[in-house]
């Protein structure tokens, strides 16, 4: 995987046929716990039709791993997503999060609209006020480690039963090589996010994606957010957790490719 001058890894899908017309790149960003790997179920759907960029956020994957005592800022993981995009050589971008992904990407079009053509996030909020689980978070990597934590965080993905075991158990290994400090400190920077205001006044038309059963992002966050951005839309998952965007790939990324094609159309 190539490497941005920040230190963080990245990757650029297009399977494209040779003599498809040009499209607007779409610019992936996970969440906490996870790597550029959630979106592999994506890549079918979405580098058939345009160039898809994934990287590890910085503590996660490949990429740079900051000191135990670093002092983390929604400015710098801003920062991160458009070294990405300058590697990769991209100019204007769709962009899609996941979880706290969502929020960094909203914020990441707020600092720099004029290279957006949209936003989509998924089972994620504009802001930190009413995400449930981040306050036990530090005694549950006390009590059992990061393998306890990842255990905790399995149940509120995922229905118990449900998925391919074989992805479930390589998500739960995954998941349990977060440090403590990594998760810890991107947990404060998300509890202090609000884009309320900012959002306000958003040139890019939004998705929003939302399962019904996150113990994280409650649908009421979506429905504020079709409030306050003019240009949005809103679609709730019923009986799925918050690992929607894993658990549901296939359906999702469908659902992604088709609404960029809509917003390239326009």
């Amino acid at each position: 995987m190539p490497e941005t001058v920040r230190g963080i890894h990245y990757r650029v899908d297009d399977i494209r046929a040779p003599w498809a017309g040009e499209a607007l790149p779409v610019l992936f960003n996970h969440g906490i716990g996870t790597t550029h790997d959630i979106w592999a179920g994506w890549v079918p759907a979405i580098a058939a039709r345009r160039p898809m960029l994934r990287f590890d956020m910085r503590g996660f994957g490949r990429s740079v791993m900051p000191p135990v005592d670093h002092v983390w800022s929604m400015d710098e993981l801003i920062a991160d997503l458009w070294s990405v995009a300058d590697a990769a050589g991209a100019g204007r971008v769709h962009l899609m999060g996941e979880s706290m992904g969502g929020t960094i990407v909203l914020a990441a079009a707020l600092a720099r609209p004029e290279r957006v053509a949209s936003v989509s996030i998924s089972n994620a909020s504009y802001k930190g006020k009413g995400i449930g689980e981040l306050a036990y978070w530090r005694d549950q990597f006390a009590a059992g480690g990061p393998a306890g934590w990842s255990g905790r965080m399995m149940g509120n993905r995922f229905n118990p039963g449900h998925g391919d075991p074989a992805a479930l158990d390589w998500f739960q290994q995954e998941q349990a090589r977060t440090q403590p400090h990594v998760a810890l400190g991107l947990g404060g920077v998300l509890a202090a996010s609000d884009l309320t205001e900012p959002l306000r006044a958003a040139p890019f038309p939004l998705s929003v994606v939302l399962p019904d059963s996150s113990p994280f992002v409650p649908p009421l966050h979506g429905a504020e957010l079709r409030e306050i951005v003019s240009d949005c839309r809103l679609r709730v998952v019923p009986g799925v957790r918050h690992g929607l965007p894993f658990s549901h790939a296939a359906e999702e990324a469908a659902q992604l490719a088709a609404w960029l094609d809509a917003v390239d159309a326009a």
